[in-house]
């Protein structure tokens, strides 16, 4: 297939085989390009002279384990998007890759991987920084502009993170009691 002709470009770094061929078919089936890597040092020799839109890392492998591997990554300025997955992250490991450099952090095994990795791609454009913020009407004052766009945040947040609270509250910056009582008073209904 041509390269062109592809969704996105994807490198899964994760050292489960059984797990990553999943994946690797899944996102292939609709037409996304994947590759693997099964260590730390395996994805380095890949990244060399290839370019990917998005890398899907597990946190614990052999040898280098993921935090490190995007630590390093993140300080020498490498760009690429990096979603951070595992099956048995503490809320700390969350918290620790999102300030690291993350974009997401994934519980494995995944579910609704598509929708996902769809969101993570076309959410990646440069943000111009003179570009207006869609749906917000700049002749409203300023807290009913403020309450469109957090609105606008929370239910992106919510619907991303199948409505996980914890996790929501955790990329908001909010405590969970805050961002029960925002949702409140911004009509949003938490099922």
């Amino acid at each position: 297939m041509d390269e062109g002709s592809y969704l996105g470009r994807i490198l899964i770094i994760d050292d489960e085989k059984e797990n990553t061929n999943i994946i690797k078919d899944i996102l292939e089936d609709v037409n996304y390009h994947a590759v693997i890597a099964s260590s730390a040092s395996e994805a380095k020799t890949i990244i060399i002279g290839n370019e990917f839109d998005l890398v899907l890392m597990d946190v614990w492998m052999p040898g280098q384990d993921g935090m490190s591997l995007l630590e390093e990554w993140i300080s020498v300025g490498y760009d690429t998007p990096i979603v951070m997955m595992s099956g048995h992250a503490e809320t700390s490991d969350v918290v620790r890759a999102l300030k690291l450099g993350a974009v997401d952090f994934l519980q494995k095994p995944l579910h609704d991987l598509l929708p996902i990795i769809r969101n993570l791609l076309t959410r990646q454009a440069p943000v111009d920084s003179n570009q207006e913020v869609s749906g917000i009407d700049f002749s409203l004052k300023l807290k009913e502009a403020r309450n469109i766009f957090e609105k606008q945040y929370l239910l992106h947040h919510l619907a991303l993170h199948d409505n996980n609270i914890a996790v929501v509250a955790e990329k908001a910056g909010l405590e969970r009691t805050t961002l029960y009582r925002k949702l409140k008073d911004l009509g949003i209904d938490k099922k």
